[in-house]
């Protein structure tokens, strides 16, 4: 058996637009693009607040991806048919002797 392909991260970021707003956010840092970083140290301390941003919203988006699969596994699990077969003797039959 094959594996299924893996989405490029294009893809995968499309599906999590805050993600990809984050990410953007830390190479924008990165590339010093509005030039507001004058130092290392001020560059430093604005990723490490955004570094931290990310691992929160990591966090949340694996919680609710993990919190739907178990829904979906319980829905799953409840609409499985349940046997209604010939029920099974308990014990012996008494004959009256």
């Amino acid at each position: 058996m094959s594996e299924p392909k893996k989405r490029s991260l294009e893809e995968r970021l499309q599906d999590n637009p805050a993600l990809r707003k984050r990410l953007e956010s830390i190479l924008d840092i990165a590339e010093n693009v509005d030039g507001e970083f004058r130092t290392a140290d001020e560059a430093e301390e604005r990723a490490i607040e955004e570094l931290r941003r990310l691992g929160n919203e990591l966090l949340q988006e694996w919680a609710i991806n993990q919190e739907k699969k178990a829904v979906e596994d319980l829905v799953t699990q409840t609409e499985r048919p349940v046997g209604h077969g010939k029920k099974k003797p308990t014990g012996k039959r008494h004959t009256g002797k």
